[in-house]
């Protein structure tokens, strides 16, 4: 990989990171990004990229102070803050409240109790403007590092196109995003 990753603060090795990957059989996909404009229309203005992590008991019912909870939550919130600190061109999508979670038990992934969290993709220089090709090429580059970190798209068992592919360079994404804005 030579996009290098900035793991200050986060974790210790990048070896540590692809450990939590594949410990917390971390998945990932996107949605787009909805908001309402002043005049009440409902446009997108970017992407959500969504990261799932897996409690160890697929059973598990998560409540109240629950230690293995705030575990995974911190795991995600510590890979989204490599990103941030990573990839200059998230810093216009940076949020400035921590990425939104919530509990799942998604039939995709076997209903197995896992965290989600929500990272907005959006330019906040912009608010409001379409995505555009750097957006997407942007999108593509967090996902193409994600896959090459040990991360699976759409399921972990997933085996087929969870790889990045050899010619599925993440600096092609993050030069097209570059280039696109």
């Amino acid at each position: 990989m030579t996009i290098p990753l900035n793991l200050e603060g986060a974790f210790d090795s990048e070896q540590a990171m692809r450990d939590m990957m594949e410990t917390r059989k971390v998945c990932f996909d996107h949605n787009p990004f909805y908001v309402r404009d002043g005049s009440g229309q409902i446009i997108q203005i970017g992407f959500q990229l969504n990261l799932y992590a897996a409690f160890q008991d697929p059973k598990h019912l998560p409540s109240g102070e629950d230690a293995e909870l705030r575990e995974l939550i911190g795991g995600l919130r510590r890979v989204c803050r490599v990103f941030f600190q990573s990839l200059d061109l998230l810093k216009p999508c940076e949020h400035p409240d921590p990425p939104m979670h919530r509990i799942m038990y998604a039939p995709e992934r076997r209903y197995r109790a896992e965290v989600c969290l929500q990272i907005p993709i959006f330019d906040r220089g912009h608010y409001g403007a379409k995505p555009d090709r750097g957006l997407e090429e942007l999108l593509a580059t967090a996902e193409c590092l994600l896959q090459q970190l040990g991360a699976k798209r759409g399921t972990w068992e997933d085996r087929e196109g969870t790889r990045a592919r050899s010619e599925d360079r993440c600096e092609d994404h993050a030069r097209a995003a570059t280039d696109g804005r």
